[in-house]
């Protein structure tokens, strides 16, 4: 009998989820001068879903949690890198990770050494199929003005988050990846009124040897926006990985990545490291 419970109030949870998802994209043109009201109210609203998550699912999925601090020689994302938005120095970005069942969320942070770029971005992932999965990132980048900068401003015109919907799907026999994103609520004005709703679109290819990993990508923009002037390819990338190992279980993973951005004309080469501690 408990089992049959869990397992319907689990089916509820994602009925519930997902309602509220599709209300949300669909009506958000028209609730955007609420912005601010509409994102407190999802955050309000998703809570007891998040606990009630790890609550109902099986013991068979304890919770995990990793540190990860990365060290890269600039930050580079969607084909925006040095400049004055990212800074023109390495950055320091740690994350950590909790992970439930078919939930993960966490929080990652990120500064430059010449104090331009700061960020904090809150997220939460949910695996809708082994292959599909959806989720809500908060970009929080107020830059130098970090800690003077007004937390709960999430004005069309003023704000510094830029809170970003993006869906993935990978192909379960083939290392292919596609994802499209689209910010819906922060700072994104179009030039003569209302919401843009930057987006952008992603393939992605990956493979493994041994201890060896390449990927690669392409990203484009469909319109003028947050990425780049005009619509198109705003993202070439090819980075290569080799996974090293600390005292047999920690990982240790380090990667050069080269990245251009066919619209402004910009290349970057970017190398880091990353360590993964497991926490639990």
């Amino acid at each position: 009998m408990t089992g049959l419970r869990n397992t319907l109030q689990k089916d509820m949870l994602k009925i519930l989820i997902t309602s509220l998802w599709a209300s949300l994209i669909t009506k958000s043109t028209r609730l955007y001068r609420h912005e601010k009201a509409m994102f407190i109210l999802v955050l309000l609203l998703m809570i007891p879903f998040f606990t009630h998550a790890l609550e109902v699912e099986e013991p068979k999925n304890p919770l995990k949690i990793t540190l990860s601090p990365t060290y890269v020689t600039q930050h580079y994302w969607r084909g925006i890198g040095r400049g004055k938005l990212f800074g023109e120095a390495p950055a320091f970005e740690p994350q950590i990770t909790f992970v439930k069942g078919k939930w993960m969320f966490g929080l990652f942070a990120g500064a430059s050494f010449d104090n331009i770029y700061k960020t904090a971005m809150p997220f939460v992932i949910y695996q809708v199929t082994p292959e599909f999965s959806v989720a809500v990132q908060d970009i929080y980048s107020p830059g130098a003005k970090f800690w003077d900068t007004d937390p709960f401003n999430f004005n069309l015109n003023s704000s510094s988050h830029f809170v970003d919907y993006y869906m993935t799907y990978r192909f379960r026999n083939f290392p292919l990846q596609l994802k499209w994103a689209t910010v819906f609520l922060g700072k994104d004005p179009k030039p003569e009124g209302g919401r843009n709703f930057t987006s952008y679109a992603e393939i992605g290819y990956g493979v493994k040897y041994k201890k060896w990993q390449a990927d690669a990508c392409i990203g484009a923009t469909p319109w003028k926006g947050l990425y780049a002037t005009k619509a198109g390819i705003n993202n070439l990338e090819l980075k290569v990985q080799r996974n090293f190992v600390i005292n047999q279980n920690v990982p240790f993973p380090v990667f050069l990545k080269s990245g251009y951005n066919p619209v402004s004309e910009k290349g970057v080469i970017v190398a880091g490291a990353t360590l993964n501690l497991k926490i639990k």
